[in-house]
């Protein structure tokens, strides 16, 4: 709800710019939807509101719309990467991986599953091409209901698997999570979680996600 109302907010004080001082000002308001879009998307749950599809990619008439905060979120996820000194992939155990969203030329391995939980980027198309590729959309610092996590988690055949999201934080420490609970890899949410951070301390869970992990740990 945090999420919700800060990303409300920040889009509506845009949007207000641009239509009270107008000319160049309507670029803000043009940005500030989209972070409306979001803010309304958390709050109701929504956790695909670029209408990503299945194969990874995002529609061409979603950019166009959006086009200002696409441009944003690229410059600012390439811009944590050059600065960021933590490896762009983390092996936590023999059948995890746990990452960021990787450039194309860094995609190296064998994997089962590969599963992309950004909504906001498309994914390389040589991710893509995998035959393991999987789409789970989740909003950035958003966690889906535990038992959606929990049927994404059970779908996936057994083997070798690489979990992503934008900076592998949030989004990928609660999938995968969720990996080492229903596999029997840990016991507790707690354990889980030291054992991702051992190997990528950066990974932490907002309050919505510490929620659903714990209410899928009880499930």
């Amino acid at each position: 709800m945090r999420s919700a109302l800060f990303l409300s907010l920040i889009g509506a004080l845009l949007a207000l710019l641009g239509v009270v001082e107008r000319g160049w000002f309507l670029l803000p308001c043009w940005f500030g939807l989209s972070f409306l879009w979001l803010g309304i998307s958390h709050a109701l749950g929504k956790h695909n509101p670029f209408q990503k599809r299945a194969d990874g990619t995002i529609p061409r008439w979603t950019v166009a719309l959006h086009l200002p905060f696409f441009c944003y979120m690229n410059a600012v996820w390439h811009g944590l990467r050059i600065l960021s000194k933590e490896p762009a992939q983390s092996q936590v155990a023999e059948q995890l991986v746990v990452g960021r969203r990787l450039l194309e030329s860094e995609i190296t391995g064998e994997f089962v599953n590969y599963v992309d939980l950004t909504c906001e980027f498309s994914e390389s198309s040589k991710a893509r091409k995998m035959a393991g590729y999987v789409c789970f959309p989740i909003l950035d610092a958003g966690a889906p209901s535990p038992e959606r996590l929990k049927a994404a988690v059970r779908s996936l055949p057994p083997g070798r698997t690489c979990v992503h999201c934008a900076q592998g934080h949030g989004r990928t420490g609660l999938f995968a999570l969720a990996f080492l609970l229903i596999n029997g890899l840990t016991n507790t949410v707690e354990d889980g979680l030291r054992m991702l951070r051992h190997v990528r301390p950066g990974i932490d869970l907002n309050a919505q996600q510490k929620r659903c992990i714990e209410l899928l740990a009880r499930s």
